[in-house]
């Protein structure tokens, strides 16, 4: 298949330029956000507290609400209205109604944006109050706001809102960024289209994740050449630090899809393969880091670039530890080098 020749033939390609950056980490706060640019701002209780993770969340769209996530215990769901309090100011209650659960024990609220004037109060604040009424009581917990406005602004930068009207810290008159180009994020199985689905479920124990399709994302989707996209999706149960995905072309015009092994260089010589390992993605560039163990201190890590004129996947760069030795270095991008040779 043409896909096939694709990822074979094209091994050898010049650097690209890094994107910027998404995420961070910022003082009890943490900023992720998917590759299609849904993000969310988290800080978590000490352990074994019961109301464990506060969050707000956002996507890309202009009209998008900031939603609030909570994190409950896996065998609590919510029983009535979610309430936050911030010193020196009424409680803000939120109706059970107002919010969805998934299979992770979060509950985020779907259609209804966080108020503003809580927002704001939450700025200024020190800490915030949560309580929900739950099958399992009533929880309670003190959430820490330190670095609070530090991830929402790394967020508004992100997803490109600083000096747009629809930014939650710097505001301004300056557009949105057009968001056409970006890769879009696949929720479930029938966000695919109808001939990528079919390859995916046949493709050995792909559509067998367990319970962990219904608390995370399948992957993402990006533009790969006019009328041709690059599904990135899960396939089969992630182990305990390894994840792994399979890549499918998929053709608007033809309606055809197929999937499309990558080249790895290993120590041996070049190989192809359909899985890629803990895939990221960053800017044209995608990167996979397969770990020997945890700890992350020996394994493989290479990095591909998806060149849209030619809608080709391109080896850039392939790095392997073998040695397990609790020495990580400089991270796996400073381990001995494969590809491209010395």
């Amino acid at each position: 298949m043409r896909s096939r020749l694709w990822a074979c033939v094209a091994l050898l390609g010049a650097g690209l330029p890094a994107a910027a950056e998404t995420g961070g980490t910022f003082r009890d706060w943490a900023l992720t956000c998917t590759p299609g640019l849904r993000c969310t701002a988290e800080t978590f209780a000490p352990a074994g507290a019961a109301l464990y993770g506060l969050g707000l969340e956002r996507s890309v769209s202009a009209d998008a609400p900031l939603r609030l996530v909570l994190s409950l215990p896996s065998d609590a769901s919510i029983a009535g209205p979610v309430t936050l309090s911030v010193a020196g100011a009424d409680p803000v209650s939120l109706s059970a109604s107002a919010f969805e659960a998934d299979a992770a024990g979060r509950i985020r609220s779907s259609g209804l944006s966080v108020p503003p004037d809580l927002l704001g109060r939450m700025r200024d604040a020190a800490t915030v109050r949560a309580a929900v009424d739950t099958t399992s009581g009533r929880l309670e917990q003190t959430f820490s706001l330190s670095g609070l406005v530090a991830a929402l602004r790394k967020m508004d930068d992100d997803q490109g809102r600083i000096g747009t009207p629809t930014a939650l810290t710097d505001r301004g008159d300056k557009s949105l960024p057009d968001r056409a180009g970006l890769p879009a994020d696949i929720a479930t199985p029938e966000d695919l289209p109808a001939p990528v689905r079919a390859l995916w479920q046949a493709g050995g124990d792909c559509a067998d994740r367990g319970d962990v399709a219904d608390a995370t994302d399948l992957g993402f989707s990006m533009p790969m050449g006019e009328g041709t996209r690059l599904f990135v999706i899960a396939c089969g149960m992630p182990g305990a630090y390894n994840y792994p995905s399979r890549l499918y072309q998929y053709s608007d015009g033809a309606g055809t899809a197929d999937a499309v092994p990558l080249v790895w260089m290993t120590t041996e010589g070049p190989t192809a393969d359909l899985a890629i390992w803990n895939v990221d993605l960053d800017g044209d560039t995608l990167s996979s880091f397969f770990k020997g163990r945890g700890i992350g201190d020996c394994g493989r890590f290479s990095t591909w670039r998806v060149e849209p004129d030619t809608a080709q996947v391109v080896l850039v760069e392939a790095r392997e530890k073998e040695d397990c030795d609790g020495d990580a270095g400089d991270g796996p991008e400073s381990w001995p080098r494969l590809w491209p040779p010395s």
